[in-house]
């Protein structure tokens, strides 16, 4: 990781590493944009930018990954995202990896290309996966998982070394 911003928003573009998506490995960026050539980065960024995330905007822009360690689009200038950090306290990976999921879908669901079981693992669900890609809202679908997030970190604040 080259800064905090591409650690803090690891865990929402870390998903698409199992997908022809770009998480922007090869540029001084990685985990702060997301590319294909096929990718409308102007009409992606819109439907992102109305769904109003708290702590993140997204940008349309174009890159170029050098010589990326997955192999993805090397060397070719291709349209993507970047995802601008506003508010560290207030970002939410979990949302936007959803809202991502959503919208790539939405705008490109002939193009998008996951590969199973690696993104299921990666996103945490296979239901969250299939509830999104069925066009269920992200937030609707993260807030049904709360009860089970909110037990699991209560269960596991016993193992936690620092307190």
């Amino acid at each position: 990781m080259p800064n905090l911003t591409s650690a803090l928003l690891y865990p929402a573009l870390v998903p698409f590493e199992a997908s022809n998506v770009s998480v922007g490995r090869g540029t001084e960026q990685p985990f702060q944009r997301i590319g294909a050539p096929w990718l409308r980065a102007d009409t992606l960024a819109r439907l992102l930018e109305d769904l109003t995330l708290t702590g993140v905007r997204f940008r349309a822009e174009r890159f170029t990954p050098d010589q990326p360690g997955d192999n993805k689009y090397p060397g070719r200038n291709i349209p993507g995202i970047r995802l601008e950090v506003t508010d560290r306290e207030r970002v939410q990976p979990a949302r936007i990896g959803a809202a991502l999921l959503w919208a790539l879908n939405r705008v490109h669901g002939d193009s998008l290309r996951l590969t199973l079981p690696g993104f299921d693992l990666r996103m945490g669900s296979a239901r969250v996966r299939e509830a999104l890609l069925a066009g269920r809202d992200p937030d609707a679908v993260l807030d049904r998982l709360l009860p089970q997030v909110v037990a699991f970190e209560k269960d596991a604040r016993r193992y936690h070394l620092y307190r």
